[in-house]
């Protein structure tokens, strides 16, 4: 009997050493195993298009893609990690969405996953039951190999801190609120080894999503950029009939000639445009190029809400771009530094103002001061301190950006700047908001510096006209200085010198209800400095001084005027 038992076990030895071992084969597995639900209803096997294969072989840890309508990469991506998941231990995947709706189509494509798995493979998963422990309604625990993936929705539910996240998906974050905020959270749950993938349609220029893809064509980060144009897909394109010619457009001979379209693809895009709603702001033209672009930046420009010209804004920060990087090639590079002064008998010495460079002060120099050029100053100071304040100088006769400061401060230590900063170019006028702090236009007019902005204001007591000083915004006059900023990004964009301002610039849009401010984690303090120095010009001179020029006082010109 002991006999017998030995050599059943040595024939069982032998059988397990003649058994061929499994080799994980993921992208085939994904193929023959995992089942979708396609665009007819059917439930078929997940089979790659030429797009999703081609982003197969150039995939890698850490990728940011940026699509066209219905490629499949968030189904794809979703497989992909499910397929982690079910044939590995230990592991957690989640995918976040953008909305709820999103939420509860991604999860039912895991759930069809699931459901479509073998028995045998679901028993494996669940220690021998039928069905899974479930974390919440959105989520897959299996315990037979202690792994899990959960489906959630950007900003509701709570992701990444305190556990780690193996596999992540991020989709549609170009339409995320606070982007910034929660990609922090996710990134830091994510280890060395673990992969991330940010899939988004655009969703306009300067916002998380757009900084982050073009970052990552620069050089400029970790990810790996991805995009695939509409006509990469080979559904997107109808057979021509027996004998017909296409005639081209002039548009259509240009993108024939750039990308080498097939008179069946050109075919496919006139049928597609036919479809396409038109309005007063976008052609059936326009629309098609924002649903099914055929390069990345076309995917961008086409798509958001923004108030400025975004093709005018990117164009001259391009150019900015590249010529102060030749100007620093050539050893003259952009004049950067901080204004320091003596400060006696709580005064400021005029003759101790000196401007020192470093390369990380917070005042940039465009143009040096002129004797005798008029300037102005356009200032915009933090509410509560949490932002940044600002101040714009302007050229009063050309309108072009000489100057800028801009940092956090104290709003006494604010005043003092733009104290030197006025000092520094000719006693500019100075026009400072005074939305949310009086304090700095006061301790200007303590200090003596009385070259301000004034608006008039009916007295409360004699409804008088009194004049008072700073530059007050409000719903009658932002949309005006805003308007007024509009016009000049658009017809004489190179008065702009300042890079961070055009950037501030793309990611200001309109809101749903049509009104113009800074994306969530965004800011528009240098937008609406410049604005305000623009709106103040018409209180100062626009041609040059005498050259034998005696400065008027200004507190004589408009009176001690208060507040």
């Amino acid at each position: 009997m002991l006999l017998a038992n030995i050599h059943n076990r040595i024939k069982e030895q032998a059988k397990v050493k003649q058994t061929v071992r499994w080799v994980r084969e993921p992208k085939s597995y994904i193929q023959e195993r995992l089942f979708i639900r396609n665009k007819t209803k059917q439930v078929v096997p997940l089979l790659f298009n030429p797009i999703q294969a081609l982003y197969w072989m150039e995939k890698t840890k850490r990728d940011i893609i940026l699509k066209p309508r219905q490629l499949g990469f968030s189904t794809l991506t979703v497989a992909r990690f499910f397929e982690c998941v079910i044939n590995e231990e230990n592991v957690t995947a989640a995918i976040v969405a953008h909305d709820s709706d999103s939420t509860q189509k991604i999860f039912q494509i895991v759930q069809l996953m699931y459901e479509r798995l073998p028995e045998a493979k679901k028993e494996q998963l669940n220690n021998g039951k039928n069905k899974p422990k479930y974390g919440n309604r959105k989520e897959f625990f299996f315990a037979g190999n202690n792994s899990r993936i959960y489906v959630g929705t950007a900003g509701a539910d709570k992701f990444g801190r305190g556990q780690t996240i193996n596999y992540l998906l991020c989709s549609e974050v170009a339409f995320w609120p606070n982007p910034e905020e929660l990609m922090t959270g996710l990134l830091e749950a994510v280890p060395i080894d673990g992969e991330i993938v940010i899939e988004s349609t655009a969703n306009g220029v300067g916002n998380y999503y757009h900084q982050t893809y073009e970052g990552a064509k620069k050089g400029d980060n970790t990810w790996t950029p991805h995009f695939y144009a509409w006509f990469q897909h080979p559904d997107y394109q109808l057979p021509l009939n027996e004998g017909e010619m296409l005639e081209y457009t002039a548009d259509e001979r240009e993108l024939v000639e750039k990308y080498k379209l097939t008179p069946e693809q050109v075919k496919w895009r006139r049928w597609k445009i036919a479809s396409m709603p038109s309005s007063a702001d976008m052609s059936a033209e326009e629309r098609f190029a924002q649903e099914y672009p055929a390069n990345d930046m076309e995917a961008f420009l086409m798509t958001g809400t923004p108030v400025f010209d975004a093709k005018k804004v990117m164009a001259r920060i391009e150019l900015l771009q590249e010529r102060y990087k030749q100007r620093a090639e050539h050893g003259d590079p952009v004049v950067r530094g901080n204004f320091v002064y003596t400060y006696t008998g709580q005064m400021i010495v005029d003759s101790s103002i000196r401007f020192l460079p470093d390369p990380n002060g917070i005042v940039t120099i465009y143009v040096a001061p002129e004797p005798r050029r008029p300037y102005v100053i356009g200032g915009d100071t933090a509410e509560g301190g949490k932002d940044y304040s600002a101040g714009q100088v302007l050229d009063n006769i050309t309108g072009e950006q000489v100057a800028v400061w801009h940092g956090h401060s104290d709003t006494d230590l604010y005043a003092k700047q733009m104290y030197c900063l006025g000092k520094y170019y000719n006693i500019a006028l100075t026009a400072i908001e005074v939305n949310f702090d009086l304090h700095p236009v006061k301790e200007l007019d303590r200090l003596g510096y009385h070259r301000q902005y004034w608006r008039e204001q009916l007295d409360d007591i004699n409804e008088s006209e009194q004049p008072k000083y700073g530059f007050r915004t409000t719903k009658v006059t932002r949309p005006v200085i805003i308007a007024e900023l509009v016009t000049v990004v658009r017809e004489s964009i190179q008065l702009i010198n300042d890079i961070a301002t055009l950037q501030e610039m793309l990611s200001f849009v309109r809101n749903d209800n049509g009104r113009p401010e800074a994306l969530p984690g965004k800011h528009d303090d240098l937008i609406m400095a410049l604005a305000i120095a623009h709106q103040a010009r018409g209180q100062q001179s626009m041609v040059l001084e005498p050259e034998e020029y005696e400065d008027v006082d200004y507190e004589v010109a408009f009176g001690s005027t208060g507040y």
